[in-house]
Parts: C-alpha cells; sequence; structure tokens
C-alpha cells in the first residue's frame, strides 16, 4: 500500500526528487535515490499530497476548489546526467464531497465563483511529463504534456458544469533535498496560472494550482535526492 503521510488533498506535482546546487550559481544537476542509490529507469513513482491541493483565484488567495487528497504515480524515465524525467499517468484528486459517479471518489469542495458544493479534477493531457535537469535554474521543476504542451485539465462542477484550463506555459515548481523530497508547485501566475479554454459564462476566467507532493515508491518508501558533481 502506499505510505499516506496526510489522509486528505498539482502536484504536480509535481512528483519527483532533486538534488539542490550547491549555490544560486551551481548548476542544476539532480539525481533521484532510494536510501544511496540511484533509482533505476523504469521505477515506478508516485506522489503523495501534504496538505491541501487548491485551485486559486489569480490573487493566489481566494480557493475556488479545494482537494483533501491526491495521489499522482508514473514511472521514471531518466535519472542520469542530472537530468531527472518521469512520466505520470495517473492522477486521482478527491475531498469530502459526494462520491462521483466516474471513478468512485468522493469528490473536492468548492467555493467562490464555483459556489459551495462539491467538483471532480480530471486532468486530460495524459501523460504528463516532469523534469528536471542542468538547463533550468536552481531547484526548479517544470512539468508539460508529452511533446512539449501546456497542462490542461478539467473542473466538473455539480454547480456550473465543465470548466477546462490550460496552462499559460510549463507548470513550475521548486524542491528541496532531503532525506525525504518535496515539490511544491508555484501558486503565482507565472508558475502556475490556467486560463479557461472550454466552458459556459460562470467558469472562471482563470485560476492558479497550489500544491505540494512528497515523492515515494509504490511500497511507501521515501525517496530523496542527492546532487551529480
Amino acid at each position: 500500500m502506499y505510505k499516506k503521510f496526510i489522509t486528505a488533498c498539482m502536484a504536480l506535482v509535481a512528483l519527483a526528487a532533486f538534488a539542490l546546487p550547491a549555490s544560486a550559481m551551481a548548476e542544476n544537476k539532480p539525481q533521484l535515490v532510494e536510501g544511496s542509490t540511484a533509482v533505476a529507469a523504469g521505477s515506478s513513482i508516485v506522489g503523495t499530497n501534504i496538505g491541501e491541493t487548491l485551485f486559486v483565484a489569480t490573487d493566489g488567495t481566494t480557493v475556488q476548489v479545494r482537494c483533501t487528497t491526491a495521489k499522482l504515480s508514473g514511472t521514471l524515465a531518466t535519472n542520469s546526467a542530472g537530468t531527472v524525467k518521469g512520466e505520470i499517468t495517473t492522477f486521482d484528486f478527491s475531498g469530502t464531497g459526494a462520491v462521483a459517479a466516474h471513478n468512485g471518489l468522493n469528490e473536492c469542495t468548492t467555493a467562490g465563483i464555483f459556489g459551495a458544493g462539491s467538483a471532480w479534477i480530471t486532468v486530460t493531457t495524459n501523460p504528463l511529463i516532469l523534469e528536471s535537469n542542468p538547463t533550468f535554474t536552481t531547484d526548479e521543476f517544470r512539468v508539460s504534456a508529452k511533446g512539449g504542451g501546456n497542462v490542461k485539465f478539467i473542473i466538473g462542477s455539480t454547480q456550473i458544469g465543465e470548466c477546462e484550463y490550460e496552462g499559460t506555459s510549463s507548470l513550475k515548481g521548486d524542491f528541496t533535498t532531503e532525506a525525504t523530497t518535496k515539490l511544491t508547485v508555484r501558486n503565482t501566475q507565472a508558475g502556475s496560472g490556467s486560463k479557461l479554454i472550454r466552458g459556459n459564462f460562470l467558469c472562471p476566467s482563470s485560476g492558479q494550482l497550489s500544491m505540494k507532493f512528497l515523492l515515494e515508491t509504490t511500497n511507501g518508501t521515501e525517496l530523496g535526492a542527492t546532487k551529480l558533481p
């Protein structure tokens, strides 16, 4: 079973463990490890939420959707030469709302423009590619659709129907290097801003994701990181 640190809900995210360079001037050269051993390409990885996953207004504070549990899973594709890349194929977001008919999970709860109710979240760009490499800034990871496109997702609200959003660029975040490594999506317009691409006039025209994940193996072992010289 997956080890859950918080029983409740972009990640993204996110969801890989990376090494911190020694200084802001150092090259970003992460390596994902289990204990002291580099994780092999082809290994399964799981991202478990830390705290709540939120869809907030572009002011960065007004909560529109609140998920208490988030789980992401996929496969590590590359973990060498300072590049860590994973392919994420499963995205489960849930909360304390009604049970959704299409997936059997409790829906996330809504507020703000969506009104008091519940909603489900579906990532439509599947798989997603999560990556950090030496061309990125220090402590940075990015998430994009396979082939380099922007992340798209649907918020299906019981009040106003389906609202589909697309990121304004790659979904960006920052990582920390510890025995357990955490990835935090930037809840800023530049980092996680998304624009409405489909939905009725009641849908919020834009919003931002706010979420944090811990990376684990499928048996619940926490993953950490080292930096390459």
